[in-house]
């Protein structure tokens, strides 16, 4: 029973000089990254878009030519479903007007375009490397037809120019991978020019 007091203050410097140690140390966090996300990720490249403009009859008619690229990781490349491209008219002269496409068949749809380039062959694929990566640029290149109606020749001709007076217009490309589940969209707007047909 003696040793008893000095015993007790021992234990109780141990515990302190233990407690000093571990002052300020944080418990570590670990962040987990999502590898499926950063090969399935695609950045897209939209520089101005033109539309062509002339009328046909009583008919205008408004070619746009798109022309978008996109990269994306060879992994996310060959271990994709579907890479998605969607157009954005909302804010242009062309929304909520009639147009045709032509399919892989070359057969005319109607106020449709496959928006999986899976599908598409109107694009063209190359190799290249991105920060270190080796990866797929694609290049869409197709034509969609559009066509207004009016009554009369001359008001399609004041059509295409109250149309093409307007100095320019911004739409949306919206690009999206599917493989096992949709993986976050990327989107990148641009400028939309009009010009005339002579």
């Amino acid at each position: 029973m003696r040793y008893i007091k000095y015993i007790i203050p021992v234990i109780i410097l141990f515990f302190a000089f233990s407690s000093c140690g571990k002052k300020g140390v944080k418990p570590s966090t670990t962040t987990t990254i999502d590898t499926n996300a950063i090969i399935h990720s695609v950045t897209l490249q939209a520089p101005a878009q033109y539309v062509l403009t002339s009328v046909v009859g009583d008919t205008l008619e408004m070619i746009y030519y798109e022309n978008v690229k996109l990269s994306i990781s060879n992994a996310g490349f060959t271990y994709s479903y579907a890479i998605h491209l969607i157009e954005d008219f909302s804010n242009t002269s062309l929304y909520n007007v009639n147009y045709i496409t032509y399919d892989e068949a070359g057969d005319i749809n109607y106020d449709y375009v496959d928006d999986n380039l899976n599908d598409v062959s109107a694009k063209s694929v190359k190799d290249t490397t991105i920060a270190g990566v080796a990866s797929k640029l694609i290049t869409v290149q197709r034509p969609f037809i559009f066509k207004k109606p009016y009554a009369t020749n001359q008001a399609a001709t004041m059509g295409q120019d109250s149309i093409d007076a307007v100095t320019n217009q911004n739409m949306n490309f919206h690009s999206y991978v599917y493989f096992e589940k949709t993986y976050p969209a990327t989107s990148q707007g641009t400028n939309l020019y009009y010009i005339k047909q002579q």
